[in-house]
């Protein structure tokens, strides 16, 4: 959810501990007070020359949702944690029945209101760690850029206890291991989240089976949920997955043998 701008809602201003707006006016004011903005949101925290500076919490009133952090000029900046609310807004119509629940919450960096790093910084050399936990359950912790999941990290499904763990690009694994509680893993690229081109499927006893995947897509099964501000997104094409063995290596008393 984005914060508003500069030139978004005008807000009464009380400074700390008084019940009466502040009368010197509340743009340039510097000093910890709370917020109250013509859309019904609040924001109760630190203030520099009328901006949100600092650490701070706001409530916007639509869906509920807060966040509380550091901010800098009215965008959230720094160490924080935003909690997105399953709840339907006054003036909204109910959500479509396959429509995916919005909710769930990220506690991590944010840079210029974004969660994780800035445009073109390479995740591993800036502050850029963030778990967000979907309403389902789910759980992805690693690295963000721009709001997106980039870098390392891991997607944890709470249905089945699978991960997905590797390399993000845009929101989107494309190169790591599939993780099954057993012990199993595929290590390979993916494409849609879903295993894609070469790759092995390594099993609990140590036996391996190599091959490629390919991909058909299908008319839309599960998909990680959307994590940009909790908000309902169109999802990627849902895929069909065949995957087409070329070798094998068993294990036979411990060594590998092919």
């Amino acid at each position: 959810m984005a914060d508003p701008d500069d030139d978004g809602p005008k807000y009464q201003l009380f400074k700390k501990g008084c019940t009466e707006p502040n009368e010197g006016g509340s743009q340039q004011f510097t000093g910890q007070g709370k917020a109250m903005y013509v859309t019904g949101d609040t924001y109760e925290g630190t203030f520099v020359e009328g901006l949100r500076t600092g650490k701070g919490l706001y409530v916007f009133k639509k869906h509920g949702d807060s966040y509380e952090g550091k901010y800098e000029e009215n965008r959230k900046h720094g160490f924080g944690k935003m909690i997105y609310r399953n709840n339907i807004a006054e003036d909204e119509d109910p959500p479509d029945e396959n429509a995916p629940p919005r909710g769930g919450s990220y506690l991590g960096h944010y840079t210029a209101g974004l969660r994780g790093c800035g445009p073109n910084v390479n995740p591993n050399e800036a502050a850029s760690e963030g778990t967000f936990t979907y309403v389902n359950g789910d759980v992805y912790t690693g690295q963000w850029r721009e709001g997106k999941k980039q870098g390392k990290g891991t997607y944890t499904f709470a249905k089945d206890q699978t991960q997905l763990v590797g390399e993000w690009e845009q929101g989107k694994i494309t190169s790591g291991k599939w993780l099954f509680p057993n012990g199993t893993f595929y290590c390979g690229k993916f494409r849609y989240n879903k295993p894609f081109g070469k790759g092995v499927w390594v099993f609990k006893n140590g036996n391996q089976l190599m091959g490629d995947y390919i991909q058909k897509e299908q008319p839309n099964e599960d998909e990680p949920p959307p994590d940009d501000d909790g908000a309902a997104q169109r999802p990627d094409p849902k895929v069909w997955c065949q995957f087409k063995p070329k070798a094998s290596v068993a294990v036979r008393g411990g060594p590998l043998m092919s």
